[in-house]
């Protein structure tokens, strides 16, 4: 066996340990801490002892539909994985309520100028479904991020990602048709069309109930995402 050769075969003996140890790290763990910490490596690699750290951090909670996980006036100093659920985010406007996002699983949920500028919220989020999700303070996560250069740079992944996803929001509202608009929700968000009620959906995309169903209609007669619009009411 040459050195080469014999190199490979230490880093592969090492990265199998690495793997075997993690493993039965995170078979102590609720299987949603570990969708937690695969949502988290889709942003950047982690050691075992960095996702060892972070695992008592995040603490379950059960929040019931129609309950509100964060009330206009609080405070939000904390971030939520969402392991089962859907939330919306909204504001009122002349005594009209305005939704700016919905939440679901597998996705991360604050009201994240709130938790910024640790001010009180005008943008309550309240849980349309029975939900599960687990949370980290802000003090807490603030630690992981100083706690190395890898979850640091997962931050600033997260910090970026967060403020891309809401200049796309701003910019498709400022610039797409109504009919992009549908089209564009059907297909990144098909199963929030067969959970959320229509004129939520309409609020979303900051049109009329009657234009959204007009709009349906027209999109399943060309047959543009057929097979999620025609699974569709309205």
């Amino acid at each position: 066996m040459n050195e080469s050769e014999c190199l490979r075969g230490v880093r592969q003996a090492s990265r199998l340990q690495v793997e075997s140890r993690l493993v039965v790290i995170l078979k102590k763990e609720p299987l949603a801490k570990m969708n937690i910490i695969d949502y988290f490596k889709t942003f950047g690699y982690l050691t075992v002892e960095e996702i060892n750290f972070a695992m008592d951090f995040f603490i379950p909670e059960e929040i019931k539909k129609g309950a509100f996980y964060l009330k206009e006036g609080q405070v939000s100093n904390k971030v939520s994985f969402i392991e089962k659920g859907l939330f919306r985010l909204f504001y009122q406007l002349d005594g009209e309520e305005k939704i700016m996002l919905f939440f679901s699983e597998s996705q991360l949920m604050a009201d994240y100028f709130g938790f910024l500028t640790e001010t009180a919220s005008i943008r309550p989020i309240q849980a349309l479904e029975d939900s599960l999700i687990y949370s980290i303070e802000k003090r807490n996560l603030n630690k992981l991020f100083d706690y190395s250069k890898n979850w640091e740079r997962i931050g600033r992944q997260l910090a970026e990602s967060a403020y891309v996803t809401s200049v796309l929001r701003a910019n498709r509202l400022l610039h797409d048709d109504y009919n992009t608009r549908v089209k564009t929700f059907l297909e990144e968000s098909p199963s929030l069309m067969q959970r959320v009620p229509q004129y939520m959906i309409a609020s979303y995309l900051n049109m009329t109930p009657e234009t959204l169903s007009r709009v349906k209609r027209r999109i399943k007669r060309t047959g543009d995402v057929k097979d999620t619009i025609h699974n569709v009411k309205g």
